[in-house]
């Protein structure tokens, strides 16, 4: 039995059943003789709401994420070196992984909903910005996110490792896909928020266009209501006249001196 699999089992049940589980675990673990392991358990905290949701994620949907953050270090590298349409392809990549992104954020907000939790806006970009930076670095945060034991949010980092080690040749192995995956992060990252800003005046444009759409909605129920109200003044005043008409009865010609 490893800390990984306790802790998924932990993270897999309710978020507020995680202590109780977690001290009743401590002293079983004790009672059976693994002090070590034992202490390692107490150590864990309560996961925060988009940490937990996100444990709860598919592996499926997992999967394709990760597929899409390292189709975009693939790209980005492409680039880097100069590769004809690469650039294009890059921009393809990028967007096949937000729209992954996106598919596995929709699955953690069906699983706070499942859970009885509140999908807040800010609860839901968090959940976002920890499956972006699990997949994009991958390493041990996305292994335990994958295994449903992930206990602690990713950052992004500032200490970007080397494209090529000393002498010139090239990282090799997991090493060099980190490498990629981490100087994809940041364009991925500006592509995200191009994309959101995006997003954010498109909502404008559309709330303004809905309150001009409303005005004239209502100028027109207004024009309507003054047009019904004139026709029916000119139905009464063509019944006035004909009613004067008849009171008034056929006209004599003069008489002739």
């Amino acid at each position: 039995m490893s800390l990984d699999s306790l802790t998924a089992e932990l993270l897999g049940q309710p978020l507020d059943q995680f202590t109780s589980r977690r001290n009743a675990k401590v002293k079983e673990l004790k009672a059976s003789g693994q002090a070590d392991l034992a202490r390692e358990v107490s150590a864990l905290k309560k996961p925060s709401l988009p940490l937990w949701a996100v444990n709860h994620v598919d592996r499926a949907t997992l999967d394709g994420l990760r597929s899409a953050a390292q189709a975009v270090a693939r790209a980005q590298a492409a680039a880097a070196s100069g590769r004809s349409n690469s650039a294009r392809e890059l921009r393809t990549a990028s967007e096949e992984f937000q729209r992954r992104l996106e598919a596995a954020g929709v699955a953690g907000a069906d699983v706070l909903r499942q859970g009885g939790h509140p999908a807040g806006e800010e609860t839901l970009r968090r959940m976002r910005e920890i499956l972006r930076l699990a997949a994009l670095d991958g390493g041990q945060a996305w292994d335990r996110l994958r295994n449903g034991a992930l206990v602690t949010e990713p950052h992004p980092r500032d200490d970007m490792l080397e494209m090529f080690g000393a002498g010139g040749a090239p990282a090799g192995g997991r090493q060099a896909e980190q490498a990629e995956a981490r100087r994809a992060a940041d364009l991925a990252q500006r592509a995200a928020r191009a994309d959101e800003e995006l997003a954010e005046r498109a909502t404008q444009t559309a709330q303004r266009l809905r309150e001009e759409a409303t005005e004239a909605a209502a100028a027109a129920r207004r024009a309507a209501e003054r047009a019904t109200s004139a026709e029916q003044e000119a139905t009464r005043a063509r019944a006035q006249a004909k009613k004067s008409h008849r009171a008034a009865g056929p006209q004599r010609p003069a008489k002739r001196e």
